[in-house]
């Protein structure tokens, strides 16, 4: 009996696999069916982040795509597929095709964790932990087009411009642009990362827990959980920067992080 198991188990694992890799691209909706508002406790960020990490091109359903004439059973819609009680969160991950059917799930993922926002987040981590025996990579055609985003990035800094006089009457000035990089505020507070489990815990001096860092698979990039608000700390030119979406848009708050 436990031979047939384990054959059934890895006949089952195998059409996974091979159904999952004939997609390359994943829709995310901006709101799940389990979710009475757009991006409850930052899931469907979350979510679009995950499938970018195990090498799908995810995107938001709101984002256009160059080329009208698209086939939309090339593409899979992500869902999060909620079984949650009333002591315990349960969540997974589904990608169903144009037609509605799951092609592959994860496993449950699960929490005890009070906080909601909290809750989720540790549920969505277990519940991707499927991914990581997945073994994604796509074998199917490439597709003639290249998803677009419309909507701007929402960016801290501004571009500035200077003119630079000359004592030359007959030479027009010149103009400069500086670099538009976020760069680190000198009176702006401080923040300590402090190590845990699974990465770190951001304090400030009191010392004050005011966000939660989760490790990923790539250097100075991390999952970021603030008061409910789910994004990524990454490092850019030296400066951390926390980037989430509001209401659509791309926010990044540079963060004086020290670790």
């Amino acid at each position: 009996m436990k031979k047939i198991a384990l054959l059934l188990l890895f006949v089952s694992f195998m059409s996974y696999s091979q159904g999952i890799n004939n997609y390359q691209y994943v829709i995310v909706p901006k709101k799940f069916d389990a979710f009475k508002t757009d991006d409850k406790y930052g899931m469907n960020t979350s979510v679009k982040l995950l499938l970018q990490k195990y090498g799908f091109k995810a995107y938001f359903s709101d984002e256009s795509f160059a080329n009208d004439t698209m086939n939309r059973c090339d593409f899979l819609t992500a869902d999060l597929i909620n079984e949650s009680g009333i002591m315990v969160t349960k969540i997974r991950v589904a990608l169903k095709d144009c037609k509605g059917n799951i092609v592959y799930q994860t496993e449950l993922g699960t929490s005890r964790e009070k906080q909601y926002s909290i809750a989720y987040s540790q549920a969505l981590r277990e519940a991707a932990k499927s991914f990581e025996t997945l073994n994604y990579k796509y074998e199917g055609k490439s597709l003639p087009f290249q998803p677009t985003t419309e909507k701007p990035v929402v960016r801290v800094s501004e571009t500035r411009i200077e003119s630079v006089s000359t004592t030359n009457t007959d030479e027009k000035p010149v103009v400069r642009v500086k670099d538009n990089k976020i760069e680190t505020k000198p009176n702006a507070p401080f923040f300590f990362a402090q190590p845990t489990a699974n990465g770190y815990q951001v304090v400030d001096n009191e010392p004050k827990v005011i966000m939660r860092l989760y490790n990923t698979s790539q250097k100075n990039v991390f999952m970021a959980d603030k008061n409910g608000v789910n994004g990524t700390v990454l490092l850019k030119d030296g400066q951390w920067v926390f980037e989430y979406y509001n209401n659509g848009n791309l926010v990044s708050e540079p963060i004086n992080l020290k670790f």
